[in-house]
């Protein structure tokens, strides 16, 4: 079951409460039940939140919802909390997010900051409620206030694209801020693309490979990627294609496209010591898979070409013509035109024929649709 979060509610109550915080409540129950059924609130949420974790107990979906709510009709906000989010998360009882909505709603009407980020949720999404963006803000704001770091982050979303309020880059930047010094590694990576613009703060290499830096060290991909591309560029870090290729490969063994995309092409253009076309072909034959378009066209150049990779010639030219195709047309250049050209002075007619049909299939798999993308 999904109940970090309610498992946090019982650590909270049982520290307000003067109880260790263990993982084993069995020996509680008894006074807790006796105190719930005279009807203290607080005993209720903590017995119907004991039944819903594996705290020592059995869990007991049923009584877990009915001690939960009993605390909630008292008007409890944390508890109205925790019967909105088993209503919203559909792991003790049958989802129902206009029920979730309802008791988030009471929580939230009375500041309860989980409630209220929850509710923007519920908002933004239209689940249990009318998708409504300016409410979906007012309540992430609300929360964002609060210092509730996942709302920070979205809020801080909300005020870069303009949805539900104005659009603000400068304030997307400071919401991005406080939630990054909490530790929010989207937030930090967030925060790292506005410095190398200098979209909503002043430019800044070095602030932006600070925050690149503070996500990449905990693992987030996104900021691995960017340490790669500051190093390859020399932006804010001394410019060094070794530590490019080994931040791009940390990000590229997550399963990062453009993380993969970049290491191939140092691999390709034997910008470090340890340049190899086979490598090269493996990390566009990844990305490829994966639907990067560049990836795509590059490794079926290879194909071509015999670099790195034997491939049918066909297929060569399948990958080629996916990557034209799927490629956003602002990366489109002289050199991409020329490639393409020089495939087909290589490529039999038959192949490329194949080829586009094997492209046409890899499309419709793809994508289950019947009328793929026409292919060239």
């Amino acid at each position: 079951m999904k109940l970090d979060r309610l498992v946090d509610q019982v650590m909270a109550l049982a520290k307000a409460a003067g109880i260790d915080p263990v993982f084993d409540y069995s020996p509680q129950v008894p006074d807790l039940l006796r105190r719930a059924e005279a009807g203290h609130a607080d005993a209720q949420l903590m017995l119907g939140l004991i039944y819903a974790g594996d705290l020592g107990v059995p869990a007991k979906p049923a009584e877990a919802i009915k001690w939960c709510r009993r605390a909630a009709e008292q008007g409890l906000p944390i508890a109205q909390f925790s019967v909105g989010y088993m209503y919203d998360a559909g792991d003790i009882v049958r989802q129902d997010h206009a029920e979730a909505a309802k008791w988030y709603q009471l929580a939230a009407d009375q500041g309860y900051v989980r409630a209220e980020y929850g509710l923007a949720c519920l908002y933004s999404n239209g689940l249990g409620v009318p998708k409504n963006y300016e409410e979906a803000a007012k309540w992430m704001g609300r929360a964002a206030y609060q210092e509730h770091r996942e709302a920070q982050y979205n809020f801080g979303g909300m005020n870069m694209t303009g949805t539900g309020i104005p659009k603000n880059k400068e304030k997307a930047a400071r919401w991005f801020r406080r939630a990054a010094l909490q530790g929010h590694s989207d937030a930090q990576v967030h925060l790292a693309k506005l410095y190398m613009v200098g979209s909503g703060v002043r430019r800044s290499g070095k602030d932006a490979a600070k925050w690149f830096r503070r996500a990449a060290a905990e693992g987030n991909a996104d900021g691995q990627m960017g340490m790669g591309l500051l190093h390859q560029m020399g932006q804010g870090v001394p410019k060094d294609l070794d530590k490019a290729l080994e931040w791009y490969r940390k990000a590229a063994e997550q399963g990062h496209l453009d993380a993969q995309y970049g290491l191939a092409h140092l691999y390709m253009d034997e910008g470090s010591d340890e340049g190899d076309p086979v490598e090269a072909a493996k990390w566009f034959q990844r990305a490829a898979d994966g639907g990067h378009a560049l990836s795509m066209f590059y490794i079926g150049l290879m194909g071509v070409a015999g670099d790195g990779v034997e491939m049918d010639p066909a297929k060569a030219y399948m990958w080629i013509t996916l990557g034209e195709v799927l490629m956003n047309p602002r990366l489109k250049d002289d050199v991409h035109e020329k490639g393409l050209e020089w495939a087909k002075m290589r490529l039999s007619e038959e192949d490329m024929e194949r080829g586009r049909e094997m492209a046409w299939e890899w499309q419709r798999e793809r994508h289950a649709s019947k009328d793929p993308q026409q292919v060239v």
